[in-house]
C-alpha cells in the first residue's frame, strides 16, 4: 500500500500556506503527525519549523472521568487504572508452552 499524503501535507509550506488561506494560526498534533509521516522527519523538527511560520500547536484536552459514588477513593478496584484481582488460574498459557498436541 502507498502512502499519497493529503495535498496540504506534501510540504511544510504547503500546509503553513493552507492554514493561512482557511485563516487558522494554529495546528493539532494529528497534522503534525500526518506532515512527519510524509516528510519522513521527526515530530519536534516539523513543529519548530511551523512554529517559525508563526502558526502555534493547539493544546489536547485531557479526557475527564468522573468517579462514581460506588467506586472506591484510592481506585484500586475500578475504572481507568484499575487493577482486578481475577482472570483465570492461567493454566491455559501454561498448557500452550509444550505447544499443540499431536
Amino acid at each position: 500500500m502507498i502512502y499519497d499524503p493529503d495535498p496540504e501535507h506534501e510540504s511544510i509550506e504547503a500546509f503553513v500556506e493552507y492554514c493561512l488561506d482557511d485563516e487558522r494560526e494554529t495546528f493539532d498534533h494529528a497534522d503534525l503527525g500526518d506532515l512527519a509521516f510524509s516528510l519522513h522527519r521527526s515530530r519536534h523538527a516539523v513543529r519548530l519549523e511551523l512554529e517559525s511560520y508563526g502558526l502555534t500547536l493547539t493544546k489536547r484536552d485531557v479526557e475527564k472521568r468522573p468517579r462514581g459514588f460506588s467506586t472506591s477513593s484510592n481506585d484500586r478496584w475500578y475504572g481507568p487504572g484499575s487493577s482486578p484481582m481475577h482472570g483465570g488460574s492461567g493454566h491455559e498459557q501454561i498448557a500452550g508452552f509444550a505447544g499443540p498436541k499431536g
